[in-house]
């Protein structure tokens, strides 16, 4: 006869020492916070051994804690690994992702066709939202996100840097000021996209702390909007990558002034640990990584 843990403190242990927080674990478990600390002093007493250190409410792991997760999280990733071998799970022939909507439309459906080529036999589901999303129901495989790399348990891959630059269509871009008479950019519409209240002042500031007069702002809630409004020959925008890729690259809108400005962030691919393993994230993560090594 086996003597074993109950798997459901098991699960409560893994979880709380990945985050490292009984909150966030109950979250990813869908249980209160009182019920994963309760499994998890279950399974200390179950084991005879503190496996957290208490400290104001956080749980920091014994040196036994951590020797035990080590053993635990080999045991659950080749329990995972036999389970999608039996269900064929890690074998999914359709990719769901999940991604801001303007990032879909303004970067990714263009660059779908090679991904297609690459993989015939693969559906793609894309799911738009400004939402975060949750991995828990297991329905999505991946996401694009917005950030610095840092999520909780979770993978991620950097994709893109965030740069800010100013974009114009190229008739526009005959009759602009030098980059030392910036003042002069009062005279033209300035396109202003509402996601980001900062973009135009970050830029000026790094291209000399200009100020503007707002007389002639063209203010849109879109970033494919304010592109479109931009390519159209209404003003001048802030472009950022990848949004501005096909744009540049069709020659649709250049680049007027070579200042740029990183935001210290980026795009990345992200997914939970166990999903590194499916076939459609390996296939995604290795295609995505070489188009943005070109860009």
């Amino acid at each position: 006869m086996r003597h074993l843990p109950p798997f459901a403190a098991l699960r409560s242990f893994e979880a709380a020492a990945r985050y490292n927080n009984f909150k966030m674990a109950a979250e990813d478990l869908c249980l209160s916070a009182s019920a994963v600390s309760h499994q998890v002093r279950s399974l200390e007493e179950h084991l005879g051994v503190q496996l957290f250190h208490r400290e104001k409410g956080k749980p920091v792991l014994t040196s036994t804690g951590a020797i035990y997760l080590e053993s635990i999280q080999d045991i659950f990733a080749r329990l995972e690994k036999a389970t999608n071998a039996v269900t064929g799970r890690a074998k999914r022939s359709t990719l769901v992702l999940h991604l801001f909507h303007s990032l879909a439309s303004c970067w990714l459906l263009d660059l779908l066709p090679k991904f297609k080529e690459r993989h015939p036999d693969l559906d793609i589901k894309l799911l738009s939202s400004t939402d975060l999303v949750e991995f828990r129901s297991g329905d999505i495989d991946a996401a694009i996100r917005y950030g610095d790399g840092n999520w909780i348990g979770l993978c991620s891959d950097f994709l893109i840097d965030d740069e800010l630059f100013l974009v114009c269509s190229p008739e526009l871009a005959k009759k602009l000021p030098s980059i030392d008479k910036l003042d002069k950019l009062s005279e033209y519409t300035l396109i202003h996209c509402s996601l980001d209240p900062n973009e135009w002042a970050a830029w000026l500031e790094a291209a000399g702390d200009k100020k503007l007069s707002d007389a002639n702002w063209l203010d849109l809630d879109s970033r494919g909007l304010v592109l479109e409004a931009a390519a159209g020959g209404l003003g001048i925008a802030i472009g950022r990558m990848p949004y501005v890729t096909d744009y540049l690259n069709s020659g649709r809108l250049v680049e007027p002034y070579s200042v740029r400005v990183k935001t210290g962030k980026g795009y990345y691919l992200v997914y939970p640990e166990h999903h590194a393993n499916y076939d459609v994230v390996v296939s995604l993560r290795k295609w995505l990584l070489d188009e943005c090594a070109s860009l």
